[in-house]
C-alpha cells in the first residue's frame, strides 16, 4: 500500500496547475511515507524530506486517497481531525487548489486575491456559484481559517466567502482607520468586486460587529446577519482617557512577541481547550507570528483594538442607538464561558432589539464555530433559511398589492 501513496504523491506534478508564487516547500506525511513537495512557480517537483519545510501536512493512507481520489477536501479532512497541519495554515490553503483531481463530491474552492478599493483580501470561496453568497468574516488578530471548521456544510447550501479582512492575514496592510465604518466599506467593496448586490454576513468577535455595521448602514444589502461572540460599544470605560492618548503606531517597535503568550492566549478562547488538537494551536500561532512580524499589521491589530474600545456607545451616532433601528434579521449567539466578549451583553441586545434571536451557551467560549462548529452550523443554517423564507414571503405579499 505504501507504493500506492507514493504514486499518488509522485504524480503530482504531472497535474500541477502553476501559478504559486514564492517558492513554498510541503512536508506530506502519509502514515510513515514522508516527501517534500517544492512549488515554485509554474514548476513542481518531489524531494525526499530535507531542511525545514514551510508547510506539513500529516494524514493517513485512508483520508489522503479520499483527498487525491476527489471525495473529500483537505479543508474537510481538517474539520474532522483527520488531517494535521504544521507551519503555516495559510499556505496549507494554496495547496489543494494547485492540482488537479477527480470531482467525485468533494468540497472544492479556490483562493483568490480579490482587488477592493485599491486593496487586495484574501478569499477563500466556496460552493454553488449560484447559491445564495454568504460572507464569513473573522475577528481581531484570526483570519478567514477561524472559520475551516463550518466552512464545508455551509458551502453546501451557500456560496461561501471567508475573507482575510484589510489589515489582517494574507490581505493588503494599508494605512487606515481601521474602525467599524471603514471595515464595513471594505466589505461592500469586496462584494462588488464579487459581482455580489446582497448577502448573509456572520461574524465572530470583530466581525460580528463589522456584520452589524454593515446590516445598520445598508440594510438593503445584507439579507440576514449572525454574530457569534460579537464585539460592541462599552457602556462602561474606565480608560477611556488613556485609550484615546495611545497611539498604536508605536506597535511599529512592538515585533516581538513571546511564543507561549499567544499559546496562551488562544487556549483561553474555549471553555474547553481540548476542542481542538494542540497542533491547530501551533499552526495558528505560526500564522499569527508570521503576521505579526509585519509592521502594518501590527498597527492594524493595534488600531483596531482601540477603536473597539472607543466605539461611541450612546447619543445620535452611538451604537446602541444605532442598533435600535435595526431591521435586517439578527441571530446572536454568546458563549457564557467568554473572557474577551462578555454573555451580559446578550441581556442589552435583548432589550435593544427585541426582534432578534438571541441565545447564550452555557459551555462555551469566544470562538463557537470551532468549539461547537455542527451546533454552530446548525443554528446559521436554520437562522438564514428562516430569514430566506420570510423575504420570499414579503417580497410575494409587495408583488400582490
Amino acid at each position: 500500500m505504501p507504493k500506492e501513496i507514493l504514486a499518488s504523491i509522485e504524480s503530482l506534478p504531472s497535474r500541477y496547475r502553476g501559478g504559486v508564487g514564492p517558492a513554498i516547500r510541503y512536508r506530506v506525511k502519509v502514515d510513515r511515507l514522508v516527501r517534500d513537495v517544492v512549488l515554485s512557480g509554474d514548476d513542481c517537483r518531489i524531494e525526499k524530506a530535507t531542511g525545514v519545510p514551510d508547510t506539513e501536512i500529516q494524514t493517513d493512507r485512508e483520508t489522503w486517497l479520499a483527498i487525491d481520489g476527489g471525495r473529500m477536501s483537505g479543508i474537510e479532512a481538517f474539520a474532522e481531525r483527520k488531517l494535521v497541519v504544521r507551519g503555516s495554515i495559510e499556505q496549507s490553503l494554496h495547496f489543494e487548489p494547485s492540482f488537479d483531481r477527480p470531482r467525485r463530491g468533494a468540497l472544492e474552492y479556490s483562493l483568490e486575491m480579490v482587488t477592493a478599493r485599491r486593496n487586495q483580501i484574501s478569499t477563500l470561496i466556496a460552493g454553488d456559484r449560484d447559491a445564495p453568497p454568504l460572507l464569513l468574516i473573522h475577528g481581531l488578530g484570526a483570519t478567514k481559517a477561524s472559520w475551516l471548521t463550518i466552512v464545508g456544510p455551509l458551502a453546501r447550501h451557500y456560496r461561501v466567502m471567508a475573507v482575510d479582512m484589510p489589515g489582517f492575514g494574507a490581505s493588503s496592510k494599508p494605512i487606515a482607520p481601521y474602525d467599524a465604518p471603514w471595515f464595513a466599506s471594505q466589505a461592500f467593496s469586496l462584494l462588488e468586486a464579487l459581482e455580489v448586490e446582497n448577502a448573509f454576513v456572520a461574524g465572530n468577535s470583530m466581525g460580528g460587529r463589522i456584520a452589524m455595521e454593515m446590516a445598520m448602514r445598508h440594510p438593503e444589502r445584507v439579507n440576514a446577519i449572525a454574530c457569534l461572540c460579537p464585539a460592541a460599544a462599552f457602556s462602561y470605560r474606565p480608560a477611556l482617557r488613556f485609550v484615546r492618548f495611545l497611539r498604536p503606531e508605536l506597535g511599529v517597535v512592538a515585533r516581538g512577541l513571546p511564543r507561549k503568550q499567544v499559546l496562551s492566549s488562544m487556549h483561553q478562547l474555549f471553555a474547553d481547550p481540548n476542542c481542538v488538537h494542540e497542533t491547530w494551536y501551533e499552526a495558528a500561532v505560526d500564522d499569527f507570528l508570521a503576521t505579526w512580524r509585519n509592521a502594518r499589521a501590527r498597527v492594524a491589530f493595534l488600531r483596531s483594538l482601540r477603536n473597539i474600545y472607543l466605539d461611541e456607545p450612546h447619543g445620535d451616532a452611538g451604537f446602541w442607538t444605532r442598533l435600535a433601528k435595526l431591521e435586517t434579521p439578527a441571530m446572536f449567539i454568546y458563549g457564557r464561558h467568554d473572557g474577551l466578549i462578555t454573555h451580559r451583553f446578550a441581556k442589552k441586545v435583548r432589550e435593544t432589539v427585541p426582534q432578534a434571536k438571541v441565545n447564550v451557551w452555557s459551555d462555551c467560549g469566544h470562538v463557537p464555530q470551532i468549539e461547537f462548529p455542527e451546533r454552530t452550523t446548525a443554528e446559521i443554517l436554520r437562522f438564514f433559511r428562516a430569514a430566506r423564507a420570510k423575504g420570499a414571503a414579503s417580497h410575494q405579499t409587495a408583488a400582490r398589492l
